[in-house]
């Protein structure tokens, strides 16, 4: 199964039956995982390489009932499932990985809320978080500044310079509110949240914060943010998984990937 296969078939599904696929393709490939139950929802769980600090990838299965579910977030649960296929064939598996897939992202944070609070983060190195990630050759990270620091970020971003992928730091994306923020506030400062845009994203968001500055109003604020390609379809109908581009997904994989196994050759 391919890609965009794995994200057409998660289209329009209930949550329980995007993890239900999820727990499918896991066993397809012959990967344990574990899940964590909790009061509202089930999140599963997959342990990867070797090491007592892990590095962690996330995203989230659960998607609201008016779309589909492709950009948001079937895309970055094809790139989870990518990556655990690729870590496995690596001879060198020096540092640990854990893919999470969070259920109740759309509802509060609640999986990676209660992952925390009942983990914590004490062995988790740091987190990229993944949303959005089917439409765009370009990264944004977000929030994080120009002063912002750390082992993975930087890992990262220098991983998508040696494939000459783009990277834009952007302090804030409308909200700011994924699940990169219940690691954040568990005291994991190292984590972020990455998505895939165009030129055109880059374009509109600039307009964005210059409105923004002029103290414009909100709907005209959002008027603005419409003209963005990733958010034309956010949270609307049209998020199905002909308008994914198979090739932000290997690309996000493949930069992460790289990042993974550098990170596993500074532990050395």
């Amino acid at each position: 199964m391919n890609c965009i296969d794995l994200i057409k078939h998660l289209d329009y599904k209930s949550n329980g039956k995007r993890r239900e696929i999820i727990i499918g393709r896991l066993k397809e490939l012959g990967v344990e995982y574990r899940t964590q139950e909790y009061a509202t929802g089930i999140n599963l769980i997959v342990d990867l390489g070797n090491g007592n600090k892990r590095i962690g990838i996330s995203s989230h299965f659960d998607r609201i009932p008016e779309a589909p579910g492709a950009n948001d977030n079937g895309s970055a649960i094809a790139v989870c499932m990518d990556i655990i296929e690729k870590f496995r064939e690596k001879k060198n598996q020096e540092i640990g990985l854990r893919v999470f897939f969070f259920d109740e992202e759309e509802s509060g944070l609640k999986g990676s809320s209660a992952y925390v609070r009942k983990y914590g983060v004490k062995d988790i190195v740091g987190l990229i978080n993944l949303e959005l990630v089917g439409i765009g050759d370009k990264f944004a990270i977000w929030p994080v500044d120009l002063s912002s620091s750390g082992d993975l970020l930087e890992t990262f971003e220098h991983s998508a310079s040696s494939a000459k992928v783009e990277t834009i730091r952007f302090d804030k994306i409308v909200t700011n509110t994924a699940d990169h923020l219940s690691f954040r506030r568990a005291g994991l400062s190292d984590a972020f949240t990455i998505s895939c845009i165009s030129d055109k994203d880059i374009e509109v968001a600039n307009q964005y914060y210059k409105a923004a500055e002029q103290g414009l109003d909100s709907t005209f604020l959002l008027d603005i943010l419409a003209e963005a390609p990733i958010f034309e379809n956010y949270h609307q109908p049209g998020d199905s998984y002909e308008k994914i581009k198979e090739n932000s997904i290997l690309i996000t994989s493949s930069v992460i990937l790289h990042t993974i196994m550098a990170m596993g050759q500074k532990k050395k």
